[in-house]
């Protein structure tokens, strides 16, 4: 299983490269990447929930929950909960936060430009 800062990151990455590239007119896109993050971490709610831990625990070990930004397949790829692991997501999270505001300060800049 992957740990929890690795499965956070890495849907706030994909949040922040989709709305970036795909989706650019999301009104909040920082509070979209936020909520990427913590979507990918939904199916690991087993482990706070104080009401039904074991049949959230059955449905965490489902591939189902690859709905939530590949879950499962990151717990399978990462079954040591490697921090290295952690680490390359969270360096991903910050590469495409930078691509993100590389691209919105270049749409400012061209927009400056036609006005002046």
């Amino acid at each position: 299983m992957s740990l929890a800062i690795a499965h956070f990151a890495f849907g706030a990455a994909i949040t922040v490269l989709v709305v970036t590239y795909l989706v650019p007119g999301v009104r909040y896109p920082r509070l979209v990447a936020l909520l990427g993050g913590v979507w990918a971490m939904v199916p690991d709610v087993h482990w706070v929930s104080p009401v039904a831990a074991a049949q959230l625990k059955a449905i965490h070990g489902s591939p189902v929950v690859d709905v939530f930004f590949l879950h499962h397949t990151l717990d399978a790829l990462d079954a040591g909960d490697s921090k290295v692991v952690g680490a390359a997501l969270v360096g991903l999270l910050v590469v495409a936060t930078a691509l993100a505001e590389r691209r919105e300060y270049r749409a400012l800049e061209r927009v400056r430009n036609l006005s002046g």
